[in-house]
This record gives C-alpha cells, sequence and structure tokens, in this order.
C-alpha cells in the first residue's frame, strides 16, 4: 500500500475521516501518549484548568518527542480552544503524543480513521 491505511493522498478516490473514539486528557503537565496506532484528529477541546498560567502544548507522531511534529498551541490563562478539522483530520500513522512544554492542559481529543468515501454510480441497484 502506498501510504497508511491504504489511503494515498495521489488517489482519485476520495476518503473521509470517520469518528472512532473520544480520549479524555487529565490536567497534563509533562507528556501523554494520547493513544497509539494510527487514526486522524478530528477535533481537539483543551484548556488551560489553572486560570494562572499560559500554556504552549506540541502534538508528535509516535510515541515520544522524536516522531513527527504535527504542530504547537498556546493558550493564554484561562484560555480555551474548540478546533474541528474536516474532511481527513491530522492524520497520524505511529500513535498521538501531547507534549506539554509550558504549563497545563485538560481536555478532550476526538479521534478517527480514514475510510473510503462510497462510489456511487449512477444507474446501479
Amino acid at each position: 500500500m502506498p501510504f497508511w491505511q491504504g489511503w494515498s493522498p495521489d488517489s482519485d478516490h476520495p476518503w473521509a475521516a470517520h469518528f472512532k473514539t473520544k480520549v479524555t486528557i487529565p490536567s497534563v503537565t509533562g507528556t501523554m501518549q494520547v493513544i497509539s496506532g494510527f487514526g486522524t484528529v478530528l477535533g481537539l477541546v483543551v484548556e488551560e484548568p489553572t486560570g494562572t498560567n499560559p500554556v504552549r502544548f506540541e502534538l508528535w507522531d509516535g510515541s515520544d518527542t522524536g516522531g513527527e511534529y504535527m504542530g504547537a498551541w498556546t493558550l493564554l490563562s484561562g484560555q480555551s480552544i474548540d478546533n474541528t478539522y474536516t474532511i481527513f483530520g491530522l492524520v497520524f500513522r505511529n500513535g498521538l503524543f501531547l507534549n506539554v512544554t509550558t504549563g497545563s492542559v485538560k481536555g478532550v481529543a476526538y479521534i478517527g480513521t480514514l475510510v473510503p468515501w462510497p462510489r456511487v454510480h449512477a444507474g446501479e441497484d
């Protein structure tokens, strides 16, 4: 297979993200393996729970910060985000790892998987 779970960005067949599970992120000040395996982040609801300190956190594709960097987010004290990532989500192949570099975070990650969009042809039953 050319890419993760049979999905290829060069394919002419459309793919879509399908909800799989919700993972609770307890108040974390260091690191946390959010989920193992492959999937896609469909939504991320995160808050700075203390109300007193800014926070910076990163997501990594893998089981530590040696994996593929997915990005960083920063929140001010007491701030929260409610992000949704439509169509494909934020795809990861080797697990989803959370690294809090400053402060603490708490929230929920909505995890899905990519599935082929059904092909429907006119005239078929």
